[in-house]
C-alpha cells in the first residue's frame, strides 16, 4: 500500500511540475531559490526532492561559514494551494548523530505520519555536538544565529511558513528546543524535548556537555566557557535557568531510566538516559516552583534510543497540533 501510494504521488509529482513520469524533477521549483533570502545574505542555493513532498535544501550560511543541507516536509497542500502560509514545526537531532539532518526520517516513520497532515516540518542540521548555539570561543559556526534567524526568514519568505511555529527535539535537541524556545519568547508556540539534557548546571551535566564536545572532536570549553569562570554564558542557555522565558509556551517533556524494556532490542543499559532523566527531573523541580505547568511523561523503563523518541513524538503531537492550530 505505501508503494503504490508513493508511486502515485510521484505520477502527481511529475503532473504538476511538468515533469516525466520516471521522477521528480530534482530542482522543481519549491519557492526558495526564487526568494529564500535572509537578511544577512543567506540564501538556498539547490533543492533536491527526495520522495514526493520530502525535500532537501541547501543554505550558503554566513552563520554557517558555508553551505549546510536542511530536510523538508512539506504540507499535503503544498502546491494546490499556492498562497498558503503553513505552521510550521521544527524537528532537531540529538548529539553525534551521523544522519544529521536526515535522522527523523532515517529512524522514525515522520514522512509517513505528516504525509496527510498540512504541516511544515523542518529538520536542520546541528552538526556532530553544535549544542543549538553560537560558541563563545573558536569562530567556529553559530548554530543559534541560523536556526533562529538566518534559516527563519528563509523558511517563512521562500516556503510559506507561517509565524505559527513549535519546535521539539531528542536529547541535545530537546535541550535545544527548550533552550531556543526560552532564549527566544513567544517565538514557538509550543516545545517538546524527548530525552533532553534541560538543566546543563547539574550536578554532572558541565562534565557531560564537555565529554559530549570532545567526542565530536570540539575544543574544551569552547562552547560557553568555563562552567565555573563563565557560569553565567552556561546559564544564559540553560533551560532550567531561563524559566521566566518559557512562560505561555506548551511545554512537553518525556524521558526514561536507562532500562531496556519493551521497545528495545536486547537487555543493555544506556547511561545516556540516565544523565538525561536528571537533568529532566532538575529542570521540572525548578519549572514548577516558577509556575509552570508541563505536560510530562517519565515512562520509567526505557533507553537512549529512536523507538521511544518516536513513540514520544506521537504522544507529543496532540500538544503540539493544539498550538500549531491543526488537527491532532
Amino acid at each position: 500500500m505505501l508503494r503504490l501510494r508513493v508511486l502515485l504521488s510521484m505520477v502527481v509529482a511529475a503532473v504538476l511540475l511538468g515533469g516525466g513520469l520516471s521522477a521528480v524533477p530534482a530542482s522543481a521549483d519549491a519557492g526558495g531559490l526564487s526568494n529564500g533570502v535572509a537578511d544577512d545574505g543567506a540564501r538556498v542555493v539547490s533543492e533536491q526532492f527526495v520522495e514526493w513532498q520530502k525535500l532537501d535544501i541547501t543554505i550558503d550560511s554566513p552563520a554557517m561559514k558555508g553551505r549546510t543541507p536542511v530536510r523538508l516536509l512539506l504540507p499535503k497542500d503544498y502546491f494546490t494551494q499556492p498562497n498558503t502560509k503553513w505552521p510550521t514545526l521544527y524537528l532537531l537531532h540529538g548529539c553525534c548523530e551521523p544522519q544529521d539532518y536526515k535522522s527523523w526520517t532515517a529512524f522514525t516513520d515522520v514522512y509517513d505520519f505528516f504525509y496527510d497532515k498540512n504541516v511544515l516540518v523542518v529538520m536542520p542540521s546541528d552538526g556532530l555536538a553544535g549544542y543549538y548555539s553560537d560558541p563563545l570561543r573558536g569562530g567556529g559556526p553559530k548554530y543559534e544565529t541560523y536556526h533562529i534567524t538566518e534559516l527563519q526568514q528563509i523558511i517563512e519568505r521562500g516556503y510559506r511558513g507561517s509565524s505559527a511555529r513549535a519546535i521539539a527535539g531528542l536529547s541535545v535537541g530537546g535541550f535545544g528546543a527548550f533552550s531556543y524556545a526560552a532564549r527566544h519568547p513567544g517565538m514557538f508556540k509550543a516545545a517538546a524535548s524527548y530525552s533532553g539534557l534541560l538543566d546543563t548546571l547539574t550536578l554532572g551535566a558541565p562534565t557531560a556537555v564537555e565529554w559530549m564536545r570532545n567526542q565530536a572532536g570540539e575544543a574544551r570549553y569552547s562552547l560557553w566557557g568555563d562552567p565555573i569562570l563563565n557560569r553565567g554564558t552556561w546559564a544564559a542557555h540553560n533551560p532550567a535557568s531561563q524559566l521566566a522565558g518559557l512562560r505561555g509556551t506548551k511545554l512537553y517533556v518525556s524521558c526514561g531510566d536507562g532500562r531496556a524494556a519493551d521497545l528495545d532490542q536486547n537487555d543493555n543499559f544506556v547511561w545516556q538516559e540516565t544523565a538525561a532523566l536528571l537533568t529532566t527531573q532538575s529542570f521540572l523541580t525548578k519549572a514548577r516552583l516558577a509556575g509552570l505547568s508541563p505536560t510530562v511523561r517519565l515512562y520509567g523503563k526505557g533507553t537512549h534510543t529512536w523507538p521511544y523518541w518516536q513513540r514520544e513524538f506521537k504522544n507529543s503531537w496532540p500538544l503540539l497540533a493544539g498550538a500549531l492550530g491543526v488537527p491532532a
